[in-house]
């Protein structure tokens, strides 16, 4: 068995870190086996949503300090490592955000470091009631990474951003709910039960409407008020010559559910 276990069921596309006994920290094959998972779904159309979960105790704990220290590290990938200007966490941050369909990190345990950026990086996070979070870097003598610095402001605002960095504290469920950087607390049993719940909702949508909606909050993250009205328009132009449209009207008309198995 790899380091992610991958199972698809009703149009979700579950992926759960399986290093339990290294808190499912970003070593081994992970993001690999992640990458590969990732790109197998967004060329699937039968998948039209991810939820991603940990096995064991945490969702993901960050870099594998421990390979690091013991010189775990690719010898032969030094150079490599010199001048790649992102690094394969960076690029898994892109491929996971560029990727056009829906993604939920059903956070059961701990993320915290570059677990923390990476989980920041799904469009949405369901938390446990186990989940924890922590910036921790300060705590390790290292700047932020894996995309944290940029998310993060932007979940919770600059100001509490500002206190998580420069604290390393850990934040617990409920406090995470209440500053927004989960939308959701449940129960922990409950956990991959709500996850899934709403990923077949979503997955249960007109597959090109999703996509150009999600394209859109994304897009409005850098954009001016000028530059998102004119990528809206553009997208609503695409929507309207899709066959989704011609059934959303004809369900309409007719009073009937939609049917978006057909697309």
């Amino acid at each position: 068995m790899g380091d992610c276990i991958v199972d698809t069921t009703d149009g979700v596309m579950v992926i759960k870190f399986n290093r339990p006994e290294r808190m499912n920290s970003l070593g081994g094959t992970l993001l690999a086996e992640f990458n590969a998972a990732l790109l197998e779904g967004r060329a699937d159309d039968r998948v039209r949503a991810f939820v991603v979960t940990g096995e064991g105790r945490a969702w993901n704990a960050g870099a594998d300090l421990q390979a690091v220290g013991s010189g775990g590290a690719n010898e032969n990938s030094k150079r490599w490592n010199a001048v790649d200007p992102i690094g394969e966490v960076g690029r898994t941050i892109l491929n996971l955000r560029g990727c056009d369909k829906p993604t939920i990190a059903a956070v059961n345990g701990v993320a915290v470091g570059g677990g923390l950026g990476f989980c920041s990086a799904f469009d949405i996070r369901i938390a446990s009631e186990q989940a924890r979070f922590s910036t921790v870097f300060i705590k390790r003598a290292l700047a932020p990474d894996c995309g944290l610095s940029w998310f993060l402001p932007r979940l919770i605002g600059p100001e509490r951003a500002s206190e998580m960095f420069f604290t390393g504290r850990m934040v617990d469920a409920t406090e995470a709910l209440n500053m927004g950087l989960v939308s959701r607390v449940v129960p922990h049993e409950e956990l991959m039960d709500a996850a899934l719940s709403l990923a077949r909702g979503i997955a249960n949508s007109p597959p090109s409407a999703m996509i150009y909606t999600r394209r859109a909050l994304h897009n409005s993250q850098t954009a001016t008020l000028e530059q998102q009205l004119e990528f809206e328009w553009v997208n609503q132009k695409a929507c309207l010559r899709a066959p989704e449209f011609q059934e959303g009207v004809r369900s309409f008309l007719e009073k009937r559910d939609p049917d978006w198995s057909q697309f």
